[in-house]
């Protein structure tokens, strides 16, 4: 291959100054770096792709140090971007970084920076930037408040694709795993005036209709239903079973037993708060679904295996008050099936209001909840008059039989 002077003087200039340009750039010498930057961008366009990746960042830099020219800067960087694609293609990615910078320097153009950054953002999909998935959204939303032809359906459907996009990048994109996690704060907090339950359940819905297999997605699904409350409904029984049936994990089967708890299916949930448990080694977590399983027990009636699953649960976390208030509630609903007479019946309340004591002093954070239970039963007491007929005594000691068989103190209610 021959080549004339002229060219080889050409590519000799082109190699001096992207040579130099990139040595200021590194730097940080933005202000020495433009110079030479300008000789490649304008003389050898082909010449390196770092022309075109430094080129905006020049540019930023011109706009801090000198705002009142940011339109003009602006339009340079638009005209970089649209070169870079001339040059080097990869056009669905650039469009990714010149949608991010239009609405990043001038807001007002959010309907023209949603369009590049949807096209970027439907073709790329899981290989988005950060800073180009919170633009798509931010402009998303700016054209749903500006009623420019974006409608609330279709903010949460880009809600669910971008959380799909975010989830598949902290999974496996542990290098840039902090900017996609700030990324997704973006994200819920601009999300969050759309997130009622109301507005979720019809998305969700057409979503799971046309089958979802994504794990990450499910699971996101799921959350963002429990923590609007919204768990009572169809949406979130079918998206919690075919989560559970693609990956069974303590936390589906737990789900799926609070759902057989919905339907009163009671033999159902407790095969899944047992599996739950089983799957589960957090001892926290455990305690809670030991808590769970207990009253699976308490509504098939059976209060003795209630009660010593829910003494696991205090086994697990002894600090922790709620078993106490279980078992109190147990012992409570149990009223109406032991003993004949209304002492006997009665007395059940003694050992309820006992749990409901201990379980303040165990866990004092629980004293309201404790306090508003032992009004509530302390009603239920004995009269004076039973506690008469049975030459029992205020203060006395006695045994409550039936399942309970524990030793307690007189009480009467009036």
């Amino acid at each position: 291959m021959f080549f004339c002077g002229s060219e080889i003087i050409a590519q000799s200039q082109c190699e001096q100054d992207y040579a130099i340009y990139r040595n200021n750039y590194k730097q940080k010498d933005y202000d020495e770096a433009i110079k030479k930057w300008r000789n490649v961008y304008n003389n050898c366009p082909e010449y390196n792709q770092n022309t075109f990746v430094d080129g905006p960042k020049l540019y930023y830099h011109m706009i801090k140090k000198d705002k009142p020219n940011k339109m003009i800067y602006l339009d340079t960087i638009m005209m970089i971007h649209d070169s870079r694609i001339e040059n080097f293609g990869r056009r669905e990615y650039v469009l990714g970084n010149k949608g991010a910078d239009l609405y990043k320097y001038d807001p007002s153009r959010h309907k023209e920076a949603y369009d590049m950054l949807k096209v970027s953002i439907d073709m790329i999909g899981n290989a988005s930037l950060p800073n180009v998935i919170v633009a798509y959204f931010k402009s998303l939303i700016q054209c749903e408040k500006s009623k420019e032809y974006v409608t609330k359906q279709e903010v949460l459907e880009a809600y669910v694709l971008t959380n799909s996009i975010i989830s598949y990048n902290l999974e496996n994109n542990k290098k840039y795993e902090k900017f996609y996690q700030k990324a997704l704060g973006n994200i819920e907090s601009l999300f969050a005036p759309y997130a009622s339950c109301e507005d979720l359940l019809p998305v969700f819905s057409k979503r799971l209709e046309l089958g979802i297999t994504d794990i990450n997605l499910l699971s996101k699904i799921i959350n963002l239903l429990e923590k609007k409350d919204c768990t009572e409904n169809e949406v979130f029984q079918q998206a919690t079973l075919t989560l559970h049936k693609l990956s069974p994990s303590s936390s589906s089967s737990y789900n799926m037993g609070n759902i057989s708890i919905n339907n009163k299916d009671y033999v159902k949930a407790q095969t899944y708060f047992e599996e739950a448990i089983e799957l589960e080694n957090d001892i926290s977590i455990r305690a809670s679904y030991f808590l769970r399983l207990s009253y699976v027990y308490q509504m098939q009636g059976k209060y003795s295996i209630a009660r010593s699953t829910v003494l696991k649960a205090s086994e697990l976390k002894p600090e922790w008050g709620e078993p106490y208030l279980m078992l109190g509630d147990i012992y409570a609903s149990s009223s109406n099936k032991c003993g004949e007479t209304a002492l006997e019946r009665g007395s059940l309340y003694w050992v309820a209001v006992d749990m409901y004591r201990k379980a303040k002093r165990v866990d004092n954070a629980l004293s309201e909840k404790a306090n508003r239970k032992i009004a509530t039963y302390s009603k239920y007491f004995p009269s004076k008059e039973d506690c008469f007929f049975n030459d029992l005594e205020d203060g006395s000691s006695y045994k409550v039989g039936c399942w309970v068989n524990r030793t307690t103190i007189v009480r009467t209610r009036d």
